[in-house]
């Protein structure tokens, strides 16, 4: 299935589409590709700034309550959501890429703190030997020596993880537990465990800080357009999640139901 979410079809991806877009438009119509082109040419310009992608992640993360430490004593299990994968060649094997180790290691950490159960949750993709939670529980005790209680191998997004993991965890009476995600994904997965029924207790990683204005903040950085970019994917899948599924308490038990899981990766 196309992959919509990560496509050069979402801003600011499909800026780069633009400008050749315009260039071939200004070829008939002068004026319209032009104004295409500078346009777009400007807003990849600000998009590829520090100071525009920290105030978005900013925007995304303030969707999220203070952290506190002691919210965590109240949890039942230790949630890690599926990131971006390594695929592996030939024989060699897939691994986690930057993102999900990124997770797996705050995770770690948060299970020396509170020995809890651990669920993987990540699904199949058509590139990969394995699906994303087994690979993460395969990581996870080698390098931390920790095992995973449960796997949850079907989602295929955000929404998905939420509603399939809640059918693992009820199933054990758990109903509050730890998500380990980034924190600027964190307000989708929150979302998500909730419409499932499930009370997620956010353990994100170091959230944005919005410091103080450096001219160095408008000059262009490569990480400042992938931050733009997780900023306004986030921000449109939950504004898409809560158009599609509705209020959070949306089904006869608070929660919807699996079997209407959206099975658009990424969204």
């Amino acid at each position: 299935m196309f992959d919509l979410s990560f496509s050069v079809l979402m801003p600011p991806m499909c800026l780069l589409l633009a400008i050749p877009l315009g260039a071939v438009i200004a070829l008939r119509w002068r004026k319209t590709g032009v104004v295409i082109v500078l346009l777009s040419s400007l807003l990849l310009f600000a998009f590829c700034t520090p100071f525009l992608s920290a105030w978005l992640l900013h925007l995304v993360e303030d969707e999220l309550p203070p952290a506190s430490i002691d919210a965590l004593g109240g949890a039942q299990a230790i949630v890690i959501l599926e990131g971006d994968m390594r695929h592996g060649r030939g024989q060699e094997a897939d691994d986690v890429g930057p993102l999900t180790l990124e997770r797996l290691r705050l995770a770690a950490q948060l299970y020396r703190q509170h020995p809890l159960p651990v669920l993987m949750s990540g699904g199949p993709f058509s590139q990969r030997k394995q699906p994303g939670a087994a690979i993460m529980a395969r990581v996870f005790g080698r390098d931390y020596g920790i095992t995973t209680e449960w796997l949850e191998e079907k989602s295929a997004n955000t929404f998905q993880n939420g509603a399939y993991s809640a059918a693992i965890l009820k199933a054990h009476q758990i109903t509050k537990v730890i998500i380990v995600t980034q924190s600027w994904h964190m307000p989708r997965a929150v979302w998500s465990f909730g419409h499932a029924g499930i009370e997620a207790i956010p353990a994100p990683a170091d959230r944005v800080s919005l410091e103080r204005f450096r001219w160095a903040d408008l000059m262009p950085d490569y990480t400042a357009f992938s931050r733009s970019f997780f900023a306004l994917h986030e921000a449109l899948g939950l504004a898409y999640y809560r158009y599609r599924y509705g209020a959070i308490a949306a089904g006869p038990e608070g929660h919807s139901e699996p079997g209407k899981v959206s099975a658009q990766r990424g969204l």
